[in-house]
């Protein structure tokens, strides 16, 4: 009987359907135990399925009706008892259940249904065409249970096909008990890169307990806004207001982080407002020609990015404040820089602005000399910090740069030779006397590489020996002539050869995917095993007396699981090791990874933004520089360590550890680390640490976050 009725229906769809046609439903299969069937209503007790190609209910008692009346098509369904509705993606469980197979709306009765982490349920979920469901007296949680800790309350809810989220007439409640009224919430359900709600607690032994949370106010499509509020026992109360615009494109991303507060510094006898705004707007035109990038951070105090510091709130503005443009067409790129001093506290250099342009190298006739150009105009300002000693005068100049390369590869075999020569004016506005400076020099240089490679079953071995000679002609004004505003106004005759002998061994699983450390650029991302030994030899300087002061040893092993790299120097002229620096990391499996690094720096190596460029070598005498703060004795020692101890339960443990400085005391800073997650949202952490500035600090934490 009821296979007879599931067929009989089948056929009795087809033929309505021939007989009407925009309110012809799809395809409808009916499939119940022990029906009965009366002037077109089909009826059990039993249990059975109903589906179609948007929905499929399942239910104890089900009234099916498919009939004409007065011409018109009525196809309905009414269920309830062990009711279960999947309908367009989404599952919805309730007491009874009312379904228009002709409009395809329906309504829930006492209905619940999960969202991405959150369970919503009230007194009706009215069921619309396009997917989207609108939930009448609604309450919103995440705890699995049926009595939950802890939900929200709302008038009502409505949930839209992109799964965007509005509650009005919001009531959170903890433990039954009411804590706050919103007027109405807005969320975008899938996007949940920061937690929805965190609140957290510390305890520094200095400044006593520190309490706080941060909220989700308010999130739809691409833009989400979030509040923090924090208290101090020592220092008094702060808060923040928090935007985020995070397209899935990424072609434009927005993020702001803007604190106020009352609460005052430990040594100050009065409370103070303090403040930080930061923010960074990163864009990529359609076309990917125009890329800009701009970041601030305005804070009251020099020691208010410490005193706030939070892993949520940082943007990486690296306390910057810039604008940066770069567009690029087929032969030119083309850079605009704008950096002013927001901080009165800070000293910098600003450029307001920076121009500077790029032209595509060019090849000169049949000759296969190959011609670059590089043209930069500056305005410079650079600026000492309003509490320096008023006896430090700031400075600045107007700074044009032009620069002329010609070179030609030439390809004998597997060696590659590339002579070079060019030459680079600059135009300083004013200097040191008051008067406008030009400076100009010649360089001049070759590069011999050496390529082979041989290929075995499973390794392919490379060896690249090299020779790099550079040489730059004495500059018509000498450093201390004009500014010197960056190491790009440090020239300085230079007469230079770097002599090396790579090795690099690739083997089957390597990938460009593989570990790598920004660190490591003399070594291939992608080989399993690294070697370069390489050399820096100087001729007619009398600053270095010494042909070869130095000699440099690269290592670097990269396996599945496993990375160590090791990078040291040896001053020939001193004796001694200048630096060196390892580190190993392993991944042991699913559970455990482990993270150690030594880095060591003798009092000759000196403290360089970029340790290939030997200008300063070249000009200032060691003397000189072991009596500045170039020179920076010490040892450090960092470890990370993660292990997970449960299938619910994590461990990071974290230190460092300095020593051996000249005029600076030892120091040893930890942080340990305990989460688990509580319910199927909720991720508690606490911790203890211990650093330079707070001698102990208890903290803990409760985010609500997606696993």
């Amino acid at each position: 009987m009821k296979r007879w009725i599931s067929l009989f229906f089948l056929v009795a769809a087809g033929t309505l359907c021939a007989e009407t046609t925009d309110a012809c439903p799809s395809e409808v299969i009916v499939d119940l135990r022990n029906p009965t069937y009366k002037n077109g209503i089909l009826y059990t007790t039993e249990g059975g399925v109903i589906k179609n190609q948007d929905i499929r209910i399942q239910a104890r008692t089900i009234q099916y009706i498919r009939r004409n009346e007065g011409g018109k098509l009525v196809h309905w369904i009414e269920a309830e008892g062990d009711l279960m509705i999947q309908y367009k993606g989404q599952v919805y469980v309730g007491s009874e259940l009312e379904y228009d197979f002709v409009k395809k709306t329906g309504t829930v009765y006492d209905g619940k249904t999960f969202s991405t982490i959150w369970y919503v349920g009230g007194d009706t979920i009215q069921l619309n065409s396009d997917g989207s469901y609108k939930v009448v007296n609604a309450f919103i949680t995440t705890c699995e249970n049926q009595d939950s800790s802890w939900d929200f309350h709302a008038g009502s809810v409505d949930v839209l096909k992109d799964s965007l989220f509005e509650a009005k007439k919001v009531r959170f409640r903890l433990f039954q008990f009411p804590a706050f009224w919103l007027p109405s919430f807005k969320i975008n359900l899938k996007k949940f890169k920061e937690p929805i709600f965190r609140y957290y607690a510390n305890w520094d032994k200095g400044q006593g307990p520190r309490v706080g949370f941060r909220y989700q106010l308010y999130s739809w499509e691409k833009l989400a806004l979030y509040g923090r509020l924090e208290y101090r026992w020592k220092t008094g109360w702060g808060g923040a207001f928090e935007t985020e615009y995070l397209p899935e494109h990424l072609r434009t991303t927005f993020v702001t982080r803007s604190y106020v507060g009352t609460n005052r510094l430990e040594t100050a006898p009065d409370k103070k407002f303090r403040y930080r705004l930061e923010g960074a707007l990163y864009n990529t035109s359609e076309n990917q020609k125009t890329r800009t990038t701009l970041t601030w951070d305005k804070y009251s105090d020099v020691r208010m990015p410490a005193d706030f510091k939070s892993d949520d709130f940082e943007v990486n503005t690296a306390k910057r404040t810039i604008l940066y443009v770069r567009h690029q067409e087929r032969d030119v790129v083309a850079f605009l820089k704008v950096r002013p001093r927001v901080n009165p506290f800070e000293s910098i250099q600003q450029d307001l602005p920076t121009l500077y342009a790029s032209m595509r190298p060019i090849e000169i006739g049949p000759t296969g000399i190959i011609s670059s150009h590089f043209l930069k105009a500056s305005y410079l300002d650079f600026d000492y910090s309003d509490q320096l000693v008023k006896s430090l005068p700031d400075y600045q100049s107007i700074r044009i740069e032009i620069r002329e390369k010609l070179y030609r590869p030439f390809h004998l075999g597997p060696l590659i030779l590339t002579p070079s020569f060019g030459g680079t004016g600059l135009f300083y506005g004013t200097s040191p006397s008051h008067q406008p400076k030009t400076l100009g020099f010649l360089s001049y240089g070759v590069q011999a590489h050496f390529h082979g490679q041989r290929t075995y079953s499973h390794y392919k071995h490379i060896v690249e020996p090299y020779l790099e000679y550079t040489a730059l002609t004495r500059p018509t004004t000498p450093p201390d002539d004009h500014y010197i505003f960056s190491i790009q106004d440090g020239y300085n005759k230079i007469q230079q050869i770097q002599i090396g002998f790579r090795n690099l061994l690739f083997s089957q699983w390597n990938s460009p995917k593989c570990i790598v450390t920004e660190d490591e650029p003399r070594l291939k991302k992608d080989a399993s095993f690294s070697a370069d030994i390489y050399a820096n030899a100087f001729f007619s300087d009398p600053v270095i007396p010494q042909v070869v002061p130095r000699g440099y040893l690269w290592l670097a092993w990269r396996l599945p699981s496993t990375q160590f790299s090791f990078h040291n120097c040896w001053n020939f002229r001193n004796h001694t090791l200048d630096f060196s620096n390892a580190r190993f990391k392993w991944t042991i499996n699913e559970n455990i990874a482990i993270s150690l690094e030594g880095r060591y720096r003798s009092r000759f190596d000196w403290r360089k933004a970029n340790h290939e460029n030997f200008i300063l070598d070249v000009t200032r005498s060691e003397t000189e520089l072991l009596l500045s703060p170039l020179s920076d004795r010490r040892i450090t020692f960092l470890t990370n360590f993660f292990v997970r101890l449960t299938p619910f339960w994590e461990m990071q443990f974290q230190s460092h550890h300095g020593f051996y400085r000249l005029t600076e005391p030892p120091y040893n800073e930890f942080k340990v680390e305990f989460s688990t997650w509580i319910s199927s949202a909720w991720k508690l952490k606490f911790g203890i640490s211990h650093t330079q500035k707070d001698a102990i600090r208890f903290s803990f934490g409760l985010n609500l976050v997606k696993k």
